[in-house]
């Protein structure tokens, strides 16, 4: 009887619990070049480097703009996924992690070398650390990282998980997928 009890409360809970995981919807690359869509990432990155007081000019915000979707093109992701990526690792800061993870994506230089050797990308010609302040390069790498998880393990939230890699990987993923769902519910898309 006891068994039977469990059974019905684990069928019972399953599609309860995942009906609050976030959801792997489509995450293929689509084109964002309404002007409603490119102020509201404009807005989000005002608003995140504000806080820190970061300098954060039109230019920066156009080239930021372009960076993504480049990227996003390339990797064949939705660009509101790389921004949810570079707004939960970095508030869109060229930072230097706690275990020297580099730039707004958080890529260690070990990894952007793999990357590169994998995807043929070429490597900065000054240097690894470039990664830190360049942010062109560091979401270039950092989206051709995720690829790469992405297409080993044929699951967004693993390769989430595994771009994280630290003990709190689960929450990250989560953390990333609920920030690509608020974001695109803000959107309407």
């Amino acid at each position: 009887m006891k068994k039977i009890t469990i059974l019905i409360l684990v069928l019972i809970l399953i599609p309860i619990f995942l009906s609050t995981v976030p959801q792997e919807s489509n995450i293929s690359f689509r084109e964002l070049n309404t002007i409603t869509i490119k102020e509201w990432f404009k807005d989000l990155v005002r608003s995140r480097r504000g806080s820190y007081k970061l300098k954060t000019d039109e230019d920066f915000l156009e080239d930021l703009w372009q960076t993504i979707n480049r990227a996003a093109r390339e990797t064949n992701f939705d660009p509101i996924l790389i921004i949810s990526v570079i707004d939960v690792e970095s508030d869109f800061r060229n930072v230097i992690g706690l275990y020297g993870e580099l730039g707004m994506m958080q890529i260690k230089k070990e990894t952007a070398e793999m990357v590169a050797n994998i995807y043929g990308l070429e490597p900065p010609e000054s240097g690894w650390t470039e990664l830190i302040w360049n942010y062109r390069l560091n979401i270039k790498y950092g989206s051709h990282y995720l690829k790469y998880l992405y297409e080993k393990f044929n699951s967004l939230r693993l390769a989430l998980e595994y771009y994280n890699g630290g003990n709190s990987r689960k929450t990250y993923a989560k953390k990333i997928l609920e920030t690509y769902q608020m974001f695109k519910k803000e959107l309407g898309i």
